[in-house]
């Protein structure tokens, strides 16, 4: 387990954290008590702040891609296609306005990865 001090805790104390303060990943349920029998070779158990910063970085790496086709592909779109590629680089409003005012909806998020993921294969063939 991970141990914490300061935070309003006395100088040299340390004690335990809580669920859910800051990890990506906890420990192996065979463990989880801290008071295991025996070693515990099982993996660690993850998140879903885990794998929402997976998703995350899935999705800047789509936007990476998309971004280096359309330069590669520039002289072969007609303005119009180059445009519509072009826009899926921003993000839109009924994802997120600002860096705290976002959609807790996972749909407009899907539907931009399947445009963006569709995109980027219709770019890939040219």
């Amino acid at each position: 387990m991970g141990w914490r001090s300061g935070y309003s805790t006395p100088r040299g104390t340390k004690r335990a954290w809580g669920n859910g303060d800051g990890r990506f990943i906890y420990p192996p349920e065979a463990a989880a008590d801290a008071h295991p029998s025996g070693p515990v070779l099982d993996g660690p158990v993850d998140s879903i702040r885990w794998e929402m910063l997976r998703d995350g970085i899935e999705d800047y790496e789509y936007l990476a891609i998309l971004k280096r086709l359309l330069e590669a592909n520039k002289g072969k779109l007609t303005t119009g296609d180059q445009q519509k590629y072009t826009a899926l680089l921003e993000v839109p409003e009924d994802i997120s306005k600002d860096m705290t005012t976002f959609t807790k909806d996972p749909a407009p998020i899907e539907t931009r990865r399947d445009r963006v993921a569709r995109a980027i294969s219709k770019l890939s063939k040219l």
